[in-house]
């Protein structure tokens, strides 16, 4: 693929603080390619604290499509954006980027929808059962919300930021008001979903969020990590619970985003 790379090519960063985990461009840059599109995401090391001034370089870069983002750039990404749709304006969180002219970012947040997507494709959407979500940062809020949207009356997060698992729980009070939510670890054993949102098994030997032996057995364990599959994963497996893995994730978000960096319609608020 590398040999197919020109002038003519637009080029697609992923940017993340550490990078090494990151796999999407082994999913992105097929995808790329079996729609036509001479396009080329390469992953970018990025130090939070060099996030604005990277995007004001890679504004200039004249063979920019747009820009992805992951760990730990969502919810300062969305402070930059001029223009965000509803899923980013709700979530506070952005993981795609477009420049628009004039200079200005828009942008959207897909794991929400990718997650969902997946559930739905996969016939293990059921929004009658409880939640239970490890993680309260950008994917686990995006995932909160997507789920609130799609009709799930229950669900509780836990993190290891108390204070960021309240103010998740109490901005999805205020869009929906009539979900039960809470902060309970002992709401796992009851949860007919599970999902692990945190970047805890991106390696191995990492610390799991919970233990898979507290899952019901007719769970279904969602682990977000797409890098590789985690030792909860397997664990959940042994088990034999429906599992899913965040590559299902990440495959259900490409095609929004794709969209999205074509500049196809889909709708823009201006933040004030």
């Amino acid at each position: 693929m590398l040999t197919n790379v020109s002038g003519k090519t637009k080029l697609v960063p992923m940017l993340a603080f550490p990078v090494d985990h990151v796999i999407a461009p082994s999913a992105y840059n097929p995808a790329f390619a079996l729609r036509g599109l001479d396009w080329f995401m390469v992953p970018m090391g990025v130090d939070p604290a060099d996030l604005a001034s990277t995007l004001r370089q890679l504004a200039g870069v004249t063979n920019l499509q747009g820009v992805n983002l992951t760990i730990p750039h969502k919810a300062q990404a969305f402070t930059l954006c001029q223009w965000v749709t509803a899923e980013a304006r709700v979530t506070r969180m952005v993981n795609t980027l477009r420049l628009e002219e004039g200079g200005v970012w828009s942008g959207t947040n897909t794991d929400g929808i990718g997650f969902t997507n997946a559930l739905r494709t996969h016939e293990m959407l059921d929004v009658s059962c409880s939640v239970f979500i490890a993680g309260a940062g950008g994917a686990g809020t995006a995932i909160a919300f997507a789920l609130a949207k799609a009709g799930v009356t229950t669900i509780d997060v836990v993190d290891v930021d108390n204070q960021r698992s309240t103010g998740l729980l109490n901005s999805l009070q205020i869009h929906f008001p009539d979900i039960a939510l809470g902060n309970r670890p002992q709401a796992l054993a009851n949860a007919g979903l599970a999902v692990n949102a945190t970047p805890m098994g991106l390696h191995k030997g990492d610390p799991s969020p919970f233990d898979a032996a507290t899952l019901r057995e007719d769970a279904v364990f969602f682990d977000i990590i797409a890098a590789r599959d985690t030792e909860l994963m397997s664990a959940a497996r042994e088990r034999n619970l429906r599992v899913l893995g965040g590559r299902a994730m990440m495959d259900h978000q490409l095609a929004y985003q794709i969209d999205f960096w074509r500049g196809d319609h889909i709708s823009l608020e201006r933040q004030d």
